[in-house]
């Protein structure tokens, strides 16, 4: 699922996800799945900032 939301979207799935956990309301079960997949998000996101900034450092490099 992450790789198919675009950046923008991930993190705002993964901001819903940060409200319900510290919102109190979920239970125990539904919090691990929760968590679960925000780590996922999580990850996904750190990649795709990891790729970004690859690029805008080669373009750069290129334009010197």
């Amino acid at each position: 699922m992450a790789k198919e939301l675009k950046f923008e979207d991930q993190m705002k799935k993964l901001e819903e996800i940060v409200e319900k956990l510290e919102s109190n309301d979920v239970d125990l079960d539904d919090s691990i799945s929760l968590y679960e997949e925000g780590l996922k998000l999580s990850k996904s996101l750190k990649e795709q900032l990891k790729k970004k900034k690859k690029k805008i450092n080669e373009l750069n490099k290129n334009d010197e």
